[in-house]
């Protein structure tokens, strides 16, 4: 049995991938439903600047990082990963979130797992340095640059990444699913 080195996003792949809906809505006293969040990019549903929206959303919110669910199966299969592989946990989430992050991913169950945040949602390089076999993702931008470097890609699905077809890219729907791939990929 080969083992692997695996990297698992955070938001939107071990937590609902529109968990930050109801704040940003809140926010900007806007009604988006999941359906209609058909982008990941949160300047085209929300039209404030990234920046700005980042800011106002911290100052505010900062607390929804902390109250985030684990998604059904996320717990337990990443564990039994963490069993037979090495598990990281790579995320676009800045270095100001460190210490929510790791106090979220310890009272969540996943103590122990090494944490980068990259503050960038260009996720290639950390994963070239982590030799990663297997990167699970829920964002299409990210997912592609992965695929294009030759990265194997489990893509949760969402109606954001609808449109995403790459060879080295296998849409997923649950844990379960990932789990399946992982075993067979072995």
């Amino acid at each position: 049995m080969n083992k692997l080195n695996i990297c698992v996003d955070i938001d939107g792949t071990i937590t609902s991938p529109y968990h930050f809906i109801p704040y940003l809505n809140e926010l900007y006293n806007k009604d988006i439903t999941e359906e209609q969040c058909n982008t990941c990019n949160w300047e085209t549903l929300y039209e404030i600047k990234m920046d700005k929206m980042l800011s106002e959303f911290h100052e505010k919110y900062m607390h929804s990082y902390g109250e985030a669910s684990v998604v059904e199966g996320a717990k337990e299969i990443i564990e039994e990963l963490c069993a037979e592989n090495t598990v990281y946990f790579v995320t676009a989430r800045s270095e100001s979130l460190t210490e929510i992050t790791k106090t979220w991913l310890e009272e969540s169950g996943f103590s122990g797992i090494e944490v980068h945040l990259l503050g960038s949602d260009y996720k290639v390089e950390k994963a070239k340095v982590l030799n990663c076999n297997i990167f699970i993702e829920d964002n299409p931008y990210n997912a592609t640059q992965l695929a294009d470097e030759g990265i194997k890609v489990l893509l949760i699905d969402t109606n954001y990444n609808k449109g995403v077809v790459h060879e080295n890219i296998t849409r997923v729907n649950n844990w379960k699913e990932i789990k399946e791939f992982i075993d067979l990929y072995k």
